[in-house]
Parts: C-alpha cells; structure tokens; sequence
C-alpha cells in the first residue's frame, strides 16, 4: 500500500511526509519539555521547521534534478524518517546547518560529469563545503567526495585540482575578516571543535540502538542490492553512483570520529542513504519486502518516542 502511494510525485505526498516531519519534530521537542512561547524560542523553532523542510526539498531536487532514483517520493519519505529517529538531530542545530551546506555542495558535484560550466561547480562545491566546515569542522572531510570527482576532470584540465583551494581560502579570509571587524580577533579557527572522540556508551540506549540497528540493516541492503544490480546501471550514473558512496564513508567516518555521540552524527548518512535505499525499494522483486521497509520506517519513531 505505502509502496504504492508514494510510488508517486505528487503535491500531496510531499504535504503529508513534511506534515510527518514536523509532527516528529514537535513530538520530541514536547516530550523533551523544550517547547515555550518565548518569542526567541518560537522564532528558533520556526526557523529550523522550515529548515528541515529545506533539507527534504533540496534532496528531492538533488534526486529528480540528476535522475537518482524514479519518480517517486520514497526517498524524502526515508530521509524524514531518519531524521525522526535520531531526534537529538532537533536540537544540535550546528549538525543541522552543516548538513545544508553540504546537500548544497553535493548538489553540484553530483551535476560535475556534464561539461557545463565545470570551473563554477567546482567552486561553489568547495565554498559550500568550507561554509559547512565552520558549523561543524569534520564536514571538511567532504572535500575527499570533490577531489574525487574534480580528478575524474583533471586528465582534461590540471587547473581544475587547484579550485578548491580557492574557495577555501575564500572562505578563511572572509570568516577572518568578519572575526577581526567583530572580535578584534583573527585566531578564530583556533576555537572550532577539532576533537575527536570514541565514546559510544551513548549508542547503549534503547532508542539509538533501535534507529542504528534499522540504518544499519537498510545500508546493507541498500548495498548489497546496488551491487547486484550494478552491471544494468548506464556509465554516467555509475559516476554518480560512486560519488554519492564515497560521501556515505565520509559520512560513516564522521560518525565514528565526531566528538558529539548522541545520535545527531547520522545526519551525515541520511541523503545518500536515503537514494540507495529508495534504490532498493524500486528494483527488489518482492514488493512485500520494500513494503514492510516503509511500514517500519514510518512506524518505528512511534515505539521510539515511548519507550
């Protein structure tokens, strides 16, 4: 039944999947008593409720605009559900940002295999990526998923490996003019988070050993079904394909590295993981099993939230 309704793009799955999101996100928010009629407070709130919608918007455009998946909405479906059961994503707002930044880079690598206008991708890709690095400073890992792409470039052109240089070195000195003008300071690297940390007794916790289990068995299916299927898959998509897996490692190493353990890390997987998965769920031949993927997806923050 879900399989087949958001088989579909239409308007109204899309109302009803940010309906679902923000009920989850208001849910935990109430249940975590942070909710109060501050004017601060609900102007934050309102804010970052459009900004997860952003997030679920942008990736269905990162997906339809280079032709990921079908056309369905299964991916913004999965994408809201991971948000939903790693809620500690509503309030580590820094993750939340970050993640933005980076959709907005992978959005043009993703678009870096056609010819057209090579050079400005790979810029704003890197400003988009450096702008991330300063909400959280691991995103920078994620110039790894660039270089990969600008060196499938470079055999054409050597000068396309040194742009990502510039716009870093764009951002630093705009952030270090910004910090001198405001804090009469240009050491201001100096206080991003850098540290690294391996304490997963967090991950103990009912609720988080229940969300990593269920991404966990969705990114091995999600996987294994992608490598079976990868000899029907066109040259281009598999550029893409491969792109779009390195940033899931990258993703996969943040979480291991990042000094924040509570669940909000995973955000780093939810885009790619989100395609793969919807991948899954168009090409395996037993609908029963894509259909109970869905149902426990958008079940499971129910049994979350309570227990």
């Amino acid at each position: 039944m879900l399989t087949s309704f958001f088989g579909k793009s239409k308007p109204f799955n899309f109302i009803l999947v940010s309906t679902y999101l923000i009920l989850g996100y208001f849910s935990y928010l109430f249940f975590k008593g942070i909710i109060d009629f501050s004017i601060p407070t609900i102007l934050q709130i309102s804010l970052f409720t459009l900004t997860y919608l952003f997030l679920l918007f942008l990736l269905n455009f990162i997906n339809k605009k280079n032709k990921l998946t079908k056309n369905n909405t299964y991916s913004i479906v999965l994408f809201s559900t991971f948000l939903v059961i790693f809620p500690s994503v509503f309030v580590e707002y820094s993750m939340v940002l970050s993640n933005v930044f980076l959709l907005l880079a992978l959005r043009r690598i993703l678009s870096l295999p056609s010819k057209i206008n090579t050079k400005k991708k790979i810029l704003d890709a890197s400003l988009w990526i450096s702008i991330a690095s300063l909400f959280n400073f691991w995103s920078i890992l994620f110039f790894a998923v660039l270089f990969i792409a600008v060196f499938q470039k470079a055999t054409k052109n050597f000068k396309y490996i040194l742009i990502p240089f510039v716009g870093f070195l764009s951002v630093f000195t705009l952030t270090t003019v910004y910090y001198l003008f405001v804090n009469n300071s240009f050491i201001w690297f100096l206080e991003l988070n850098t540290t690294i940390g391996f304490d997963f007794s967090e991950y103990k916790s009912p609720q988080l050993t229940i969300s990593i289990i269920f991404i966990t068995i969705v990114f091995l299916v999600s996987m294994i079904q992608k490598r079976l299927k990868s000899a029907m898959i066109p040259l281009k998509e598999k550029l893409k394909n491969r792109l779009l897996f390195f940033t899931l490692l990258i993703g996969i190493l943040i979480i291991v590295i990042s000094p924040i353990k509570n669940g909000s890390e995973f955000i780093f997987l939810f885009a790619p993981l989100s395609i793969f998965a919807t991948y899954y769920i168009e090409t395996v031949k037993k609908r029963w099993i894509s259909e109970a993927i869905l149902w426990v997806a958008v079940l499971l923050p129910v049994l979350i939230y309570f227990l």
